[in-house]
């Protein structure tokens, strides 16, 4: 079996395997790549991010887990650069949750600046 997710950081086989794999391929292992965006200084994660944005609505749940999780940080990167790359519908699905980290944030919301991109996230795309 070809292995789609990565074992580690510098996992370059396993990207190049995500971008030949098909959606369908991908849908089981959404919420193990979504791990390899938990620090988007990785070298996997700009490839992984890159190949996950071209799914759909398949997104929506995985990623409302992770704001509604209590890790700050991994919010931090899902928002600053991932949901830049989701499709529009995806984006509007996610909305609601953005628009409720922006008007009721947490102590470590704010501290760790994930209201921050959260209100740039919002005033910069529109849909």
């Amino acid at each position: 079996m070809i292995r789609l997710v990565p074992k580690d950081k510098f996992d370059d086989e396993a990207c190049a395997n995500l971008q030949a794999a098909s959606d369908e391929d991908l849908l089981p292992y959404i919420a193990d790549l979504l791990e390899c965006l938990q620090d988007l200084n990785w070298p996997i994660a700009g490839p992984v991010a890159e190949r996950l944005s071209l799914l759909g609505n398949e997104l929506v749940e995985p990623v409302l887990h992770i704001l509604n999780s209590d890790d700050d940080m991994w919010k931090y990167w899902i928002i600053s650069h991932f949901l830049y790359l989701v499709s529009d519908e995806v984006f509007q699905a996610l909305r609601f949750k953005l628009n409720s980290i922006r008007l009721h944030p947490t102590a470590s919301e704010i501290a760790e600046e994930v209201h921050c991109v959260t209100c740039e996230l919002l005033s910069g795309r529109h849909v």
